[in-house]
């Protein structure tokens, strides 16, 4: 008869160096981090406005040429908007924006481009970027006439 040997399984618990710093008291908090983080975004601010301030010249020459061949250029143009807006508080502006992609992608998939609509918008983003992209009651009807036209749009396509 043989007799078998039972042994027992041992568990270790393995510590590791960046286990043992995060489990010491200090460091930063997660509100300090952010609030550090804005900052260093904040400083960037003034060259990013003028960044969209050309961006928004590039639209505006391209929506008075209205040549065509040049759609694709609006949409790409107007997402280099959004992309770069969308790391600031730029309310109004960034809605705008949005508006102005989502008319040139449903003109460019129905063929049915419509320069004065791109006008209109560009227009729009012209006035709330010279207002400092604030959200008031003249952005509101900005964007409430943006709304509007993006519908016909929908409508149209």
């Amino acid at each position: 008869m043989s007799v078998e040997k039972v042994t027992e399984a041992r568990t270790l618990k393995i510590k590791t160096s960046l286990a043992r710093q995060m489990a010491q008291p200090g460091g930063r908090t997660i509100a300090d981090v952010e609030r550090r983080a804005n900052e260093r975004l904040e400083r960037h601010r003034d060259d990013v406005m003028t960044t969209i301030a050309g961006t928004i010249t590039e639209l505006e020459l391209a929506a008075a040429a209205a040549a065509p061949g040049t759609e694709p250029q609006i949409y790409t143009l107007a997402s280099s908007l959004l992309n770069t807006a969308g790391f600031f508080d730029t309310g109004p502006l960034y809605d705008a924006g949005y508006s102005l992609c989502d008319v040139a992608d449903r003109m460019q998939t129905s063929g049915a481009w419509n320069w004065p609509t791109v006008g209109v918008h560009v227009q729009a983003m012209r006035l709330i970027l010279t207002a400092g992209c604030k959200a008031d009651a003249t952005t509101d009807a900005l964007l409430l006439g943006l709304r509007s036209v993006a519908a016909k749009t929908r409508q149209d396509g």
